[in-house]
């Protein structure tokens, strides 16, 4: 007798998608889940994605549990995990930097400003043309990101850059550097976050 498909993967240009069934038990899901992940395991290795669970909405324990199954049967590095809840998408940050001590700036860098700190950093504000902005650790800008960001700066390849709109000058994780195209800088777009993988920055979007 063939088994229902309660848990299916799809890669998408966003990452990693998790389809599940919206009436199958959570014990029969956590199984056909260990059992997937095992027989891919290969196709997992050392991924470094964000990851969508769809479908159903999860408790935190729950979440957890999924997740535990994850990362003890595959290499994959999850930078992000979106969840469906009642009300809307949740967006959590799973790197190991999200430990940093973070500092919440608010209020807009102007052309000239810079703002440095030994953590991450928030800014609820825009990082116009000529500012720029460097943290130890991650860096989110709830706003547009215009002038110029360097994250890890001290050498941290695992840190990220998000920005609600991403149009920067240059962005700079540890030690690598990258710019941005002038298409890339222009009309609407989703929150983005850039990362490092295979010794190159890779800007994905969040939504």
């Amino acid at each position: 007798m063939n088994q229902k498909n309660y848990v299916i993967f799809k890669g998408t240009k966003d990452g990693v998608t998790v389809l599940f069934d919206a009436d199958a038990p959570f014990d029969e899901i956590c199984e056909q889940l260990r059992q997937k992940v095992e027989e891919a395991g290969k196709f997992f290795d050392n991924v470094k994605t964000s990851l969508a669970f769809k479908g159903r909405e999860f408790s935190e324990e729950e979440e957890k549990t999924l997740l535990q199954i994850i990362t003890e049967n595959t290499t994959m590095r999850i930078t992000f995990l979106k969840t469906d809840t009642s009300a809307g998408q949740k967006l959590t940050n799973l790197l190991e930097e999200d430990t940093h001590i973070t500092k919440y700036h608010r209020g807009s860098l102007r052309n000239g400003q810079r703002l440095e700190f030994d953590g991450s950093l928030v800014v609820l504000g825009d990082i116009n043309p000529g500012a720029e902005i460097k943290a130890t650790g991650n860096i989110i800008v709830l706003g547009q990101l215009r002038g110029m960001a360097h994250a890890g700066c001290q050498g941290t390849a695992e840190a990220f850059i998000a920005a609600v709109y991403m149009a920067p000058v240059q962005l700079r994780i540890a030690d690598i550097i990258t710019r941005f195209p002038d298409e890339n800088k222009k009309g609407e777009k989703p929150a983005e976050y850039a990362f490092v993988q295979d010794g190159q920055i890779f800007v994905m979007p969040l939504s």
